[in-house]
């Protein structure tokens, strides 16, 4: 009888399934590959597992001998639960900036694969309205535009003055107008007030994605909310080798990941999902050197590879996080446009949660299993806590005070929150940081934590915003996928 040690483990992500039924696929003609098997590096404490639902029958009768058996019938088959946490280490890879757990976010916030941007073509002009409509125009715009609804990331639209959100690089938008000669794109994460009046220069092409994530950028890699609003998101597997038995998730969907923000620790992100089938793969399955070993045509595949996991990217400790918290909007009397307030974090943490549901039927005299499963409510909230300071014009205790005198008034507070996980951003813009953009956050009052040095903590929810030529007049829009940015640096 062996014994399973988890130190003995490996934990991969998968596109080598099946698109119509998400079904992991591996044979000699369908092998993983480093192209679409990954190793992801996670820490102690990931879990799997697939629980039966059972119906119990019961007998309530009087008399002097009644019957007072039951049974018990199993009905249906629970959606396979799964966890694991992972850090956060960005890493540069010359041309781009990647992460191992790139293809997590993608999962996260999109329902299309990671796949190289595509070339719009030669561009012959840009221009940007105060409302962000980006048009882009130029002679050889032909056959492979992105079609018209379509939410796209485009690269290689910079600004001569880059002051805004993206800068207009990797700028999220939705695309209202496609057509040889021409595309016009709504911008949807970009800064307003910057835009009017921008003298834009272009690349020589200009380049469109379709997934959450995108690396067309040397400076920084994003993954961004904007292509979210999807019934259904990327279809993928996971891959659980526990010494030499390798278990199979099939139909899998991430549900939620939570950033916390312990001070003395490695930045982490625990991540949550569910799928349809929990299968025992394969065994005698070695994994190594990016290759797998042992395996036949009907597991992993006669040469069945992977992308292995990176070892030399920096770690980022929460030590050196800063967050700047802006008012977007006048809030009454008190706070206006552009106040800004410091927040030394203590703690804290962000949760992105896509509120799955899965659907499983109720047929008789059968253990019935999932078959699909549908996105709900993208819920983006979370919480800072910090020292209460007060006497300093933009401490946490002027943030208090501020938002006591409006409780009143403040229906919808809106402010801009950037949460720079490893420092702020150098001069040349290279450390190694991870930074959340919330473009417009719902605060709450700060509630008061009195302990030897009282702290304060504040709960923040980010939501859709239209954007305005003047910040001031941004407005919430739940119909808008603009809450937000998830930026990697590395030096």
């Amino acid at each position: 009888m062996a014994l399973n040690l988890v130190r003995n483990s490996k934990v991969f992500f998968t596109t080598n399934v099946d698109t119509s039924t998400g079904v992991i696929k591996a044979s000699s003609s369908s092998a993983f590959s480093s192209s679409n098997t990954f190793e992801i590096q996670v820490l102690d404490g990931f879990t799997f597992s697939q629980n039966l639902n059972n119906e119990t029958v019961t007998i309530n009768e009087a008399g002097v001998t009644p019957t007072r058996g039951q049974r018990s019938f199993n009905t249906s088959l629970a959606p396979v639960d799964f966890s694991f946490s992972t850090y956060i280490r960005p890493k540069n890879a010359t041309s781009k900036i990647t992460a191992e757990e790139s293809v997590l976010w993608n999962a996260l916030l999109s329902a299309s694969n990671i796949a190289a941007a595509t070339s719009i073509g030669a561009v012959s002009g840009v221009t940007v309205s105060a409302t962000g409509l980006v048009t882009i125009a130029g002679t050889a715009l032909t056959g492979t535009l992105p079609t018209v609804g379509s939410y796209i990331v485009l690269s290689g639209v910079t600004s001569t003055t880059p002051v805004g959100y993206d800068k207009y690089v990797n700028s999220v938008g939705k695309v209202v107008d496609s057509a040889v000669g021409g595309v016009t794109v709504q911008l949807i994460n970009y800064n307003p007030a910057a835009i009017t009046a921008t003298s834009l220069v272009t690349a020589s092409t200009i380049k469109y994605a379709t997934a959450a994530w995108s690396e067309s950028n040397a400076t920084y890699s994003q993954a961004t909310s904007g292509l979210s609003d999807k019934n259904q998101l990327q279809t993928f597997g996971m891959l659980f080798l526990v010494d030499q038995v390798l278990y199979a998730v099939d139909n899998c969907a991430l549900n939620q990941v939570t950033i916390d923000f312990g001070i003395d620790q490695i930045a982490t992100a625990q991540w949550t999902g569910q799928a349809t089938v929990l299968r025992q793969f394969a065994s005698g399955v070695t994994a190594s050197a990016g290759g797998f070993a042992n395996g036949t045509s009907t597991d992993v595949g006669s040469s069945g590879t992977y992308q292995v996991k990176t070892t030399d990217a920096a770690y980022i400790t929460n030590k050196l996080s800063t967050v700047d918290l802006k008012a977007v909007r006048a809030i009454g009397t008190n706070v206006v446009a552009g106040d800004t307030y410091t927040v030394p974090l203590t703690g804290g943490s962000i949760t992105i949660n896509n509120n799955i549901n899965y659907i499983t039927p109720a047929n008789l005299g059968i253990v019935n299993t999932p078959v699909t499963y549908y996105t709900g409510t993208r819920a983006i909230s979370g919480n800072m806590t910090a020292y209460l300071r007060t006497g300093t014009t933009g401490e946490t205790g002027e943030l208090l005070k501020d938002m006591l005198a409006e409780t009143a008034n403040a229906i919808e507070p809106m402010f801009a929150l950037s949460i720079n996980i490893g420092g702020s951003a150098p001069a040349t813009g290279s450390s190694n940081r991870v930074v959340l953009e919330m473009p417009s956050v719902s605060i709450g009052v700060p509630t008061v934590d009195v302990q030897q040095v009282v702290s304060t903590s504040i709960a923040f929810t980010a939501q859709g915003y239209v954007p305005n030529a003047t910040a001031a007049n941004n407005t919430f829009d739940l119909t808008k996928a603009s809450d937000l940015l998830v930026r990697y640096y590395a030096a």
